[in-house]
């Protein structure tokens, strides 16, 4: 396990140990030759000429990098493209950017020689919140001129450079523990459903690690294990164990929830492709996932007819009209518990700093808990459940960025995971296997669950942009808002 010690120092450090000042808003890097084109060019025209292309080139290509670095380690979809505007206009370099799903196409331009030199730039992303904050320190201090473009080129090698903070080895474990909490916090499950349930999720991460290692297991290997998660909850269902907790949790990592909420995100910020093109892959994801459960439970049927006969245990039953969270048997008290161990799990799932994890906890239990008392106590429409919400939780990070001048969105992203699975709840979980609990309607798998999830994403899209509207109402001046 790594240490987590910065490699990029912080704006206060850096000011305090500058003794000369780098501002890259007031200065001028280079004077252009006086030379004319019929005069010959002297040895101080010639250097004044390679300072100035190469300090252009250095530029360039610490914007690449940057771009390259905020896609691979998670930062908000939605947002790319203004903090790429921002550090150009910082760093006076004439660039334009448009961002699609994992490719960000950069044009520089040249207005001495107009000329235009196009790059893309193609990265998946994922979640690394300890790279992301080194990265994010790196960009005020260029944003307020406190290191030269040499340094922040050193510093953002380091951070490619610096290993991870948490071994990949780690995986099973993070996802046994998301989907034991999982699956008693938001899908009623019991004990041993949450053990049935983590024992899967650690089929599920050991079967990711060895599929990424054959380039043809790729494309199926989502089914594939979704397959044997529903003959395993299939088979289940006559030792009394509730089929839709077990599978749901199973796979509560992969859900998609995140990536919807981000769709709309992108969808209202007028980034009509990027927001198109990911909503659509939610969707069709969701759809995946349910038919390959839905397919595991018709083939154990297939080979075992009498379990055509079995009937689900009366606690697994759901109550339509039920508002408690969760709903299953166990007591409400158990949430002490299942809440912070859920935390803890994505927590190490996104890579966070320990350091980080108590102000974390913090913004998504306050969020929960809202969620919580509203569905318990009042009787306000769903799409309160989750404006509501998401609004105390936008309105908590942002305050924190204004006040610490850290960056909060890997605490607002901690948030969204408890949210999104606790709007869906029982209900989409049925609609996301067929409506009975068993996966029957093989044709219509993730209908429901793929239009509950919208429904969830714009509400939770809702209160994160009314959150940003009231604490930022004209944005910022110098640095970029790197969150939701």
């Amino acid at each position: 396990m790594s240490t987590g010690h910065d490699v990029v120092p912080g704006l206060t450090e850096q000011r305090k140990s500058n003794r000369v000042a780098y501002s890259r808003r007031n200065s001028v890097d280079s004077m252009m030759t006086t030379a004319s084109q019929f005069e010959p060019i002297t040895l101080d025209d010639r250097i004044r000429i390679t300072f100035e292309i190469a300090n252009i080139l250095q530029k360039q290509d610490f914007l690449k990098k940057l771009a390259k670095s905020l896609m691979l380690y998670g930062c908000p979809a939605h947002r790319l493209e203004q903090i790429m505007r921002h550090v150009t206009t910082t760093l006076r370099v004439e660039a334009e950017y448009i961002y699609l799903p994992d490719v960000m196409l950069l044009s520089f331009f040249d207005a001495s020689t107009h000329t235009t030199e196009t790059h893309f730039i193609r990265q998946s992303q994922y979640f690394d919140m300890d790279k992301l904050t080194e990265i994010y320190r790196l960009e005020k201090l260029v944003s307020y001129g406190e290191v030269s473009v040499d340094e922040a080129l050193e510093f953002i090698d380091c951070v490619a450079t610096k290993p991870p903070l948490f071994p990949i080895w780690l995986n099973p474990l993070i996802f046994a523990i998301c989907s034991f909490s999982g699956c008693v916090m938001f899908f009623g499950g019991r004990w041993q459903d949450a053990g049935v349930s983590a024992a899967l999720a650690t089929l599920f991460a050991v079967y990711e690690v060895i599929s990424g290692r054959f380039q043809s297991f790729q494309p199926v290997w989502e089914i594939t294990v979704c397959i044997i998660i529903g003959l395993v909850g299939q088979g289940l269902i006559r030792y009394g164990f509730c089929f839709t907790p077990i599978v749901f949790s199973a796979i509560i990592v992969m859900l998609p929830g995140y990536w919807m909420a981000i769709a709309m995100q992108e969808l209202v910020s007028r980034h009509m492709l990027c927001g198109s093109v990911r909503i659509v892959y939610a969707i069709i994801y969701s759809f995946l996932l349910g038919y390959g459960v839905a397919m595991g439970a018709a083939l154990y049927k297939t080979f075992d007819p009498s379990s055509k006969n079995a009937t689900p245990a009366a606690v697994c039953a759901v109550d339509p009209g039920a508002t408690l969270l969760p709903m299953g048997a166990e007591s409400p008290w158990f949430q002490f518990l299942a809440v912070p161990l859920f935390g803890l799990g994505y927590c190490l799932y996104v890579k966070a700093r320990p350091n980080r994890w108590i102000m974390m906890f913090i913004v998504a239990a306050v969020g929960y808990v809202v969620n919580y008392c509203l569905r318990a106590w009042t009787s306000a429409p769903q799409q309160v459940f989750q404006v509501v919400p998401a609004f105390v939780v936008g309105f908590a990070g942002h305050l924190l960025t204004r006040f610490t001048h850290r960056m909060s969105f890997d605490t607002v992203l901690l948030a969204i995971f408890y949210l999104v699975p606790s709007s869906l709840g029982v209900n989409a979980a049925n609609g996301f296997f067929g409506g009975d609990g068993s996966g029957n309607a093989i044709g219509t798998q993730g209908a429901g669950f793929a239009l509950a999830m919208i429904e969830t994403s714009i509400g939770i899209m809702v209160g994160l942009f009314l959150a940003t509207l009231i604490v930022y109402p004209r944005g910022t001046t110098h640095t970029p808002l790197m969150t939701f």
